[in-house]
Parts: structure tokens; C-alpha cells; sequence
């Protein structure tokens, strides 16, 4: 019976450091979370405060157990004084976060935030104490149970501040879930106050006090101890989630998700691994193998598995996180997986020229959509040739000119071919799209049409076999079918490039939506001010005020209705447009563009002149998108990230001038003063003088 006991006794300590060490991961983690993701919330700031005393505390108890069990635990007691960083911190941090919390809904105490700064002053007094004198604790005593450290005479006043502070704190937390009105905050703050007071508690050093219980079996404290563990395992994981949506411009669909893969990838990945080594040492006395090498085929295994595991269970995993949405979640999931990049694209179209190669024995061939003119000018140019071929830079790396491109989509689908050579054709054959080609030199051209044969989109063409084509019907099916199929594979491409340049105009306004979202993300209900966007100050939200504006320079709500208006540069216009704002918000943007204006004579392809003329044509002149790329020789796809570019240098003037307006204000206004001033002091003084000289 005392051998299954001590059995057992040596499992739940052996868990008890696998559940120590899997705190420490998924505090660290989560601290990285944050960083990445929660920086800007004050709630996540104070929260990672919380982990990193978690992580002091765990940390220190896990090396003092370690060192206790190694032969040399002279260094024991320093690993126990050193936890005190955690435990010293701890109130002073969870009133901080509480604070934040209640601020958050409105609530702000002057009296709060000055016991905050006191709560961390004392911590670090409380923190230095414990290093250098014995008032807090003295040395520790190593018993049978847990070597700890023995109370002092300050201990037990530290004891009544500890939990004085953290029942204040949680009161606070309790206080902030009341004030939250709406049902998702309120659910949110639940978890939160339900866990919020379990980090504390479980750090806080009651062998100090009592000591080791002697009247217990060994094996009940130690699995209090690993209760306890377990429990603030479960707590600061449970405040992550509550935490991870303050702050986090995102969805909270995207926010549940990209949490709950973290923790699978990150925490719980860590924790598997660092298990399998620890569990390694045991099984070498069984297996009689390396433990090491037990160990690393372990941890292999799992981050395997763990892959696999996160692959097979993300489906179900995503559809529990949509809820609701779970079907549109599932179509955008499908759009994305069918997604065609220009790579997938050109190897393709390589693979059907191939198959054309093989079928008509030619040695080249080619596909094209630089269908105009000037092929700088053709949106998202596919050029795809394969087979023995010197690139011709005259040709635009095709093996035939421009001219024998732009003949070949000038015939239309039943017509009789015009020119054949350059010159006019001796035999007026119709023309069929699926069976014929153009003679050009020695290549055989035929045009890609869309299924309704209103559009060419692109130009296929082979080095031709004989003077004339002698395909047989075997062969005029075979190139039926592959020209059939390079044409719906460029339709499809422009239907999805087409679908690109829309989301590229809508990607500002979902990222200004997700900004706002995130801004009346609080656990109280949202205020006018959540919803308001703050000019100057954030530079990416007065971007997308000044990019709104300038898409309706001429008139619309956008620009009449525009926050802009408040501007004080604005106001200062609104005196030379008779009061009118939104001629005077069109003068202010009309002012920063030309500021953009470079000096010399204008190049509509110079770099430098390229953001102002974007500007000029499409805002100013109102021209239509493709008509300014067709001038700045240019796709509309790289028109837009350029327009990109130039709404956020019209936005860095726009802002300059403000700060210009207002230094100008403020000069206006202490010059007023020191005039008012001087004036007082004037009539003063002509008062004192004597009615004889007066």
C-alpha cells in the first residue's frame, strides 16, 4: 500500500511540474499574443503586467522544486526569494487592470489610478525587502513536504494589503461587469470576473504561514497544490480570450479564431513537447533507450500529430466559431481555395500549349492578352511561350510582332480573313474561330474570344507546320477543345482580376470598418465618441477621411458631409468661399494637390510626377480610371495601388496645413493676449496720472 502511495505521490508532483511549466508557456504566450495583436488596448497592456508577474512567480517555484531535487540546493532559497517578483507586483497589477476595465465603461476615479502608482511603489519596496533583509521572510526551512521560506515581521502586514488589494480589484471587476449593458460584453466580463482573482490567489505563499501540513498524507497537499495550479492554468487562459477583443481591429469571428489556433499551435504544442521530454526520463529506465532520443522522436510525433490534428478538426472548428455565419464563413473559405494566382494561371496555359504542340508536332507556341498598341498599357500582361525561341525585344518577347497580334483581333467570328502576311488575302475563306488560323510568317494565329464572342482576350498562336493548315479532323477537334480551354481560363482570369480591383476598393473601407468595430469594442455600451473618427491625430483613419473626400470632389456627401469640415485650416478657407464648407474643403484639397506638384516641365512618365498626375487627371479632371492609365502608360491594378500611395501623401499635406492653422491660431491668440494686456496696463497707468496733466 506505502508503494502505490509514494507511486501516486510521485505522479501528481510530476504533473504538478508538466501543469507549472504549461502556466508558464501559455502566460509567455499569451504576452505575445498581446504584443502582437492588443498592443494599442490599455486592458491588454495591464493584463500582460498580470501574465509577466505569473510568469516571475510559476518560474521561480519551478526552479526552487527543480534545484530541491538536484544534489546542490544551495541555490534554492534564491530561486524562492526571486518569485517574489510575481507575488510583490501582483496587487498592485490587478487593481491597474481593473482600473482600466472600469475607465473603460466610463467609470474614472483620480483615487484608483493613485493607488495604482502606490501599489507598484510598494511592490517594489516589498520585492527589495525580500532580497536584502529577513523582514518579509527569513530563510527557508526544508521539510518533508516543500522547502518555503518562513514569515517575517512585515509578512503578515503584506498579507492584509495583498488581499485588501485584490478584493478591491475584483470588486472593481464586478463593478465593470454591472456597468456593461450590452449581452456580449456582459458575457465577456463573466469570464473575466469568474478568473480574475485565481492568479493571485494561487500565488500567494501560504506555506510561509503555516508551513508544510504534517497532519495530512503527503498526497493531499500536493494535490491541493495541483488543483490550485491547474485552476490558474485554466483562469489565465479564460482572462486571454475576454482580453484578446479589446483593441484587436478584427472581427469577432476572426479574433475566436485566430485564438483558438494560436493556443492549439502555440501553448498547447509547447506544453506536449516539454511533457514528452520530461515523461522521456521515466520511460528510459523502462524501454532501456536514451531518454533523449525517446524525447526527440516524441516531440517529433506530436508537432506531427498536432498538425494533423488542427487540418482535421478545422472545418468543424471553423463552422463552432462562425455559429450562424457558419455558411458564409464556408463560401469565402471555397473562394479562397479556388483562388487562380497569375502563376497557376501561366502554368496552364503553358500545359495547353504543350498539349497543342504535341498534337500538331510544332516546335513553338504562344499565348498573349497584350492586345493594344502599346503593351505597357495592357492590365495584367500574360505573355506565355514555350519551345525553341530567341526573345525578340522588338517583339515584346513574342515570336511574332505587335501588328500580327492586333491583325489577328480584328477578325471577328465568321469572318473572312483581311490581311494574311501583312498583305490582303488571295483566299477570302471564312474565318472560324474553334477550326481556322491566320497565316502570319510562319506561325498560325487565332484569337481567344469569351464564350459570348463579344471580347478577345487574348491571341494563341504555333509555328506553323506547312505553307497552310492541313489539320485533320482528329486535330481540329483536339485544337477546338485546348483553344476552348485557354479562352475560358482568360476569361475566368479577368472575371477574378476584375474582382481584385473591387476588393481593392473595398479593402480601405472594411479596414476602416474594423478599426471602428474595434473601437467600440468595450465592456460597456458604445458612446457617440466610439464612432467618431479622430482627424490628425491617427493618421490612417484621416487617410480614409481625406481618400472619401477626394472620391467625391465634385459633389456627394462624403465631401459635404465630410469631418474634414471641422478643420481649422477649413475654417480659415470657409472666409475667401463666402462661408460655403464644402467649396472651402474642395479649396484645401485642391491646395495639397498642387503642393504635390514637382518643379520643371510635367512628364506624364517621370516617377516623380506620377502621384500628382494620378491626382490631376483622375480627381481634378474627373477622368475615368482607365482612361488615366491608358495615358500614364499603366494597368488599372498598378493605378490603384499608386492612387493608393498619393491619397496618403495628400493626407500627410492636408495634416501639415492643419498644424500649420493651428500655430497660426495660436500666435493670433497670444498676440491678442499680449495686446489686451499691454492695453490694461495702459489705462492703468493713465489713471494714477494726475488730473493737472491730464
Amino acid at each position: 500500500m506505502d508503494a502505490l502511495l509514494s507511486t501516486i505521490l510521485g505522479a501528481v508532483q510530476l504533473l504538478n511540474r508538466i501543469t507549472v511549466t504549461g502556466i508558464l508557456v501559455t502566460a509567455f504566450a499569451l504576452v505575445i499574443y498581446i504584443g502582437l495583436y492588443n498592443r494599442r488596448s490599455p486592458i491588454a497592456r495591464d493584463y500582460a503586467i498580470v501574465l509577466m508577474c505569473v510568469i516571475g512567480s510559476y518560474l521561480g517555484d519551478l526552479l526552487a522544486q527543480v534545484s530541491e531535487l538536484a544534489p546542490r540546493t544551495d541555490s534554492t532559497e534564491l530561486w524562492l526569494r526571486l518569485q517574489w517578483i510575481g507575488i510583490a507586483f501582483i496587487p498592485a497589477a490587478l487593481l491597474a487592470l481593473s482600473d482600466s476595465l472600469l475607465r473603460a465603461t466610463g467609470d474614472s476615479s483620480p483615487l484608483r489610478q493613485l493607488a495604482v502608482k502606490v501599489g507598484y511603489g510598494v511592490g517594489a519596496v516589498t520585492f527589495a525587502l525580500i532580497l536584502v533583509t529577513a523582514l518579509i521572510a527569513t530563510p527557508g526551512v526544508s521539510t518533508e513536504g516543500l522547502t518555503h521560506l518562513t514569515p517575517g515581521l512585515l509578512f503578515y502586514p503584506f498579507t492584509l494589503y495583498y488581499f485588501g488589494s485584490v478584493a478591491w480589484a475584483t470588486y472593481n471587476v464586478f463593478e465593470a461587469r454591472r456597468r456593461a449593458l450590452t449581452a456580449t460584453s456582459k458575457r465577456r466580463m463573466t469570464y473575466f470576473a469568474i478568473a480574475f482573482a485565481a492568479p493571485a490567489l494561487g500565488m500567494f505563499p501560504y506555506l510561509l504561514p503555516v508551513g508544510w501540513p504534517a497532519a495530512f498524507p503527503r498526497l493531499v497537499p500536493w494535490a491541493g497544490i495541483l488543483i490550485v495550479n491547474m485552476g490558474v492554468g485554466a483562469a489565465i487562459t479564460f482572462m486571454g480570450y475576454a482580453v484578446a477583443y479589446f483593441g484587436a481591429s478584427a472581427p469577432d469571428r476572426v479574433i475566436k479564431r485566430r485564438m483558438v489556433k494560436y493556443l492549439i499551435r502555440g501553448p498547447l504544442t509547447a506544453a506536449a513537447v516539454i511533457t514528452a521530454f520530461v515523461l522521456s526520463a521515466r520511460v528510459e529506465r523502462w524501454l532501456d533507450l536514451p531518454g533523449t532520443f525517446i524525447g526527440l522522436v516524441a516531440a517529433a510525433t506530436i508537432i506531427l500529430m498536432v498538425q494533423w490534428f488542427i487540418d482535421m478538426v478545422q472545418p468543424t472548428l471553423d463552422r463552432l466559431i462562425a455559429g450562424d455565419d457558419a455558411e458564409e464563413v464556408g463560401r469565402l473559405q471555397q473562394f479562397s481555395a479556388r483562388l487562380m494566382t497569375t502563376s497557376d494561371l501561366t502554368q496552364y496555359l503553358e500545359n495547353i500549349l504543350a498539349a497543342l504542340c504535341d498534337l500538331l508536332r510544332a516546335r513553338t507556341a504562344f499565348v498573349t492578352t497584350c492586345l493594344a498598341e502599346m503593351s505597357n498599357s495592357c492590365a495584367a500582361p500574360i505573355n506565355v511561350v514555350i519551345g525553341n525561341f530567341t526573345p525578340d525585344d522588338t517583339h515584346g518577347g513574342l515570336p511574332v510582332p505587335p501588328d500580327a497580334v492586333r491583325s489577328a483581333t480584328t477578325l471577328r467570328h465568321g469572318q473572312a480573313a483581311g490581311r494574311v502576311n501583312g498583305d490582303h488575302a488571295t483566299d477570302r475563306r471564312a474565318f472560324e474561330v474553334k477550326n481556322d488560323f491566320i497565316l502570319w510568317g510562319n506561325y498560325w494565329l487565332i484569337p481567344l474570344r469569351s464564350q459570348d464572342h463579344r471580347e478577345v482576350l487574348g491571341v494563341m498562336g504555333l509555328a506553323a507546320r506547312t505553307a497552310e493548315p492541313d489539320l485533320s479532323d482528329e486535330e481540329r477537334e483536339g485544337v477546338a477543345v485546348l483553344v476552348s480551354q485557354a479562352a475560358r481560363a482568360l476569361e475566368d482570369a479577368a472575371k477574378q482580376r476584375r474582382a481584385f480591383e473591387a476588393l481593392e476598393r473595398l479593402v480601405p473601407e472594411a479596414d476602416d470598418m474594423q478599426r471602428r468595430m474595434a473601437s467600440t469594442r468595450n465592456p460597456a455600451a458604445p458612446t457617440v465618441a466610439d464612432f467618431e473618427r479622430v482627424p490628425v491625430d491617427n493618421h490612417d483613419d484621416f487617410t480614409q477621411l481625406v481618400r472619401d473626400a477626394l472620391s467625391q470632389y465634385w459633389g456627394g456627401p462624403k465631401l459635404a458631409e465630410s469631418p474634414l469640415i471641422n478643420l481649422r485650416v477649413v475654417s480659415e478657407a470657409m472666409k475667401q468661399e463666402n462661408g460655403n464648407a464644402t467649396k472651402a474643403l474642395r479649396r484645401v484639397l485642391s491646395e495639397a494637390i498642387e503642393r504635390l506638384k514637382p518643379d520643371g516641365t510635367r512628364s506624364f512618365t517621370a516617377a516623380e510626377w506620377m502621384l500628382y498626375n494620378i491626382l490631376e487627371l483622375k480627381i481634378m479632371q474627373n477622368m475615368k480610371v482607365r482612361d488615366v492609365a491608358r495615358k500614364l502608360v499603366m494597368s488599372e491594378s498598378d493605378l490603384y495601388r499608386k492612387q493608393r500611395a498619393a491619397f496618403e501623401e495628400v493626407a500627410r499635406i492636408v495634416a501639415e496645413m492643419e498644424r500649420e492653422a493651428r500655430r497660426r491660431e495660436q500666435q493670433a491668440a497670444w498676440s491678442s493676449y499680449d495686446g489686451g494686456a499691454l492695453s490694461r496696463q495702459d489705462r492703468e497707468k493713465e489713471a494714477t496720472v494726475s488730473p493737472d496733466l491730464r
